[in-house]
């Protein structure tokens, strides 16, 4: 009998009741673990899923502290599911429970899906930015400035910084920290200032690891930011993501009740599908992957080309995500169960 880990951890709501009240007997094994009386997350809503599924595939699912990982019990598992994802740990708990999070699962026995190889590639952002830069993806121009270097020659780096702003004629910029999710940390500069980035700089080099420095784009917080999600490498949903000044806006395409264009979604997916098919051949396959397409960077060849549909803005890829927060508001279907009979097949 397979043993399977799953990491859990997270504490929002998935959202949904009326899901989790239609299936009300798979979740009351989560009384035992969290206070269920404000919903359940993710994670652990998961988890119940895969745990339903214990006798049809013959397996024992156990639940994995993952902001606090035993090594014993890791070990005691074939394989492990990575929901709860190191950057939460960085983000809430420091640089030791990040790294503890890491060796423990470079150091069990059990078969770890995303591999920690794979987990880096992408919590590193510099990383796969400058893959998809190499497969000729559409992204954003960045530069990455690493804390260390800057500690050690401050004049060399904003040197650099400098340079990169003034040869791409930049007059909005921002920075954006490594190992921190959503829009955490995004330091925005409307007004470029040497001398308030020097301050900047000197006041976060102990707060994260590296900076990615980009252009701020307008368009970018006006327009809908595009997040699609693939489940085994197939695609299941897609919402929009726009930042408002009570805070957020989520919506869907116009297929499916929402505000979203069709055809920009569907020149969305045409790209996720090239670049899932990439990933699943130069690294590994996926059970989860979540691709965000943000807009717009200006199409170079867009005067040369007469098909209208090119003088349109284009979307980039903006982050990738192989272990992404997951909510039922983003889509009209509940999918957790299908997630947990992925991952229990993925393990088999």
């Amino acid at each position: 009998m397979k043993k399977i880990g799953i990491t859990v951890g997270s504490s929002a709501d998935s959202g949904n009741p009326s899901y989790f009240k239609n299936n009300k007997k798979k979740f009351e094994i989560l009384d035992d673990l969290i206070d269920t009386s404000n919903g359940y997350p993710y994670d652990y809503a998961i988890y119940a899923e895969a745990k339903a599924l214990e006798n049809k595939y013959n397996v024992k699912i156990i639940p994995l502290d993952g902001s606090d990982l035993n090594l014993k019990e890791c070990n005691s598992c074939d394989c492990i599911f990575c929901i709860y994802e190191g950057t939460y740990n960085y983000m809430f708990f420091g640089e030791n429970e990040f790294n503890h999070y890491i060796n423990t699962l470079k150091k069990t026995k059990a078969k770890v899906f995303p591999s920690v190889k794979m987990q880096e590639f992408i919590l590193y952002k510099n990383r796969y930015m400058k893959y998809l830069d190499k497969k000729c993806y559409d992204i954003i121009n960045t530069k990455y400035i690493s804390l260390k270097s800057y500690k050690n020659d401050k004049s060399k780096i904003l040197d650099s910084i400098e340079k990169f702003i003034e040869k791409n004629n930049y007059k909005q910029i921002l920075f954006k920290p490594e190992l921190y999710g959503s829009s955490e940390g995004i330091k925005i500069y409307k007004n470029i200032n040497m001398n308030n980035i020097k301050k900047y700089l000197d006041n976060v080099k102990y707060e994260y690891k590296d900076l990615l420095l980009q252009p701020l784009i307008e368009d970018f917080t006006k327009k809908w930011e595009i997040k699609t999600y693939w489940l085994n490498g197939k695609y299941l949903y897609s919402f929009g993501h726009k930042k408002t000044k009570n805070g957020y806006s989520i919506t869907k395409p116009k297929s499916k009740g929402g505000k979203m264009d069709d055809k920009i979604i569907n020149n969305c997916l045409k790209i996720g599908r090239e670049l899932i098919k990439d990933l699943f051949n130069d690294k590994e396959p996926l059970i989860q992957c979540r691709i965000d397409f943000g807009c717009c960077i200006v199409d170079k060849d867009k005067d040369k080309d007469k098909d209208k549909d090119k003088d349109k803005d284009k979307y980039f890829i903006n982050e990738i995500e192989v272990c992404p927060a997951l909510s039922l508001d983003d889509t009209n279907d509940p999918y957790f169960h299908k997630i947990a009979e992925e991952v229990v097949k993925f393990c088999l």
